[in-house]
């Protein structure tokens, strides 16, 4: 399966080595306390369409970033 609106999905920072896991969801919905991103943010776009091993190089404001997708949800 793909990244898409509605996921959860698994990432690893492959610069820290940190995991966390985010619900990608519309623009109105997104709230990071609860772990939810916009598939418009930075992360979010970066993310969709991505399959569970790829990596997905993000340009954030802090630079380029580049996250393992480890699992891919639907929930």
């Amino acid at each position: 399966s793909k990244v898409a609106i509605m996921s959860n999905v698994t990432i690893k920072n492959l610069k820290t080595g940190k995991e966390l896991t985010y619900k990608l969801v519309s623009e109105t919905e997104a709230d990071t306390k609860q772990m939810k991103i916009s598939v418009s943010s930075p992360i979010g776009s970066g993310l969709l369409g991505k399959e569970k091993g790829e990596v997905a190089k993000i340009t954030t404001p802090a630079g380029i970033m580049e996250f393992q997708v480890v699992d891919i949800t639907i929930g």
